[in-house]
């Protein structure tokens, strides 16, 4: 059993430019489990759904962001989106094909044993800024968002990437 952690991540919105990369690393296929852990505003959940025919969950605390998430699914008309209101940490894994993060490295660290332990074999993890502990990437690569900030994606595969 897992220890459940009181962290504090932060909502910074991923660019959509960084958002785009991220899901063409992962090569998603049409009905495949996406599953972003911390969802916010639901942006790649969305981009998903729309331009690789995933099903997609979110996990997402925040009322306002999860809010805006369904305003603009709804008013997409997407139907193979749900976002839920729950803790990242107690978001069930296990069937996911595709993993997106854009976490603290603590929250990665917490999260990181169950992703080697409970992800199936196959399943492709991807990382927005920050390297997930106890896995070793298949790609890194850096996208500079005018000048402000130059963000790296990470992408693993299970098992091929485990140290």
């Amino acid at each position: 059993m897992y220890r459940l952690y009181r962290l504090e991540i932060p909502y910074l919105p991923t660019p959509i430019e960084v958002a785009l990369r991220m899901l063409e690393l992962t090569k998603p296929l049409r009905g495949e489990l996406l599953v972003d852990l911390g969802c916010g505003d639901g942006r790649i959940l969305i981009l998903a759904s729309e331009l690789y025919g995933c099903r997609c969950i979110g996990y997402e605390i925040d009322n306002n962001l999860i809010c805006e998430a369904v305003r603009e699914i709804r008013s997409r008309g997407i139907r193979n989106v749900k976002i839920f209101r729950r803790d990242l940490f107690k978001a069930d894994i296990s069937d996911v094909d595709i993993l997106t993060l854009y976490l603290t490295p603590k929250a990665l660290g917490v999260l990181s044993k169950r992703i080697v332990e409970e992800m199936k074999n196959g399943s492709r993890i991807v990382s927005h800024d920050y390297e997930v502990p106890v896995l070793k990437p298949l790609r890194v690569e850096y996208i500079d968002t005018h000048g402000i900030h130059i963000h790296k994606i990470y992408l693993y595969k299970l098992p091929d990437s485990l140290l």
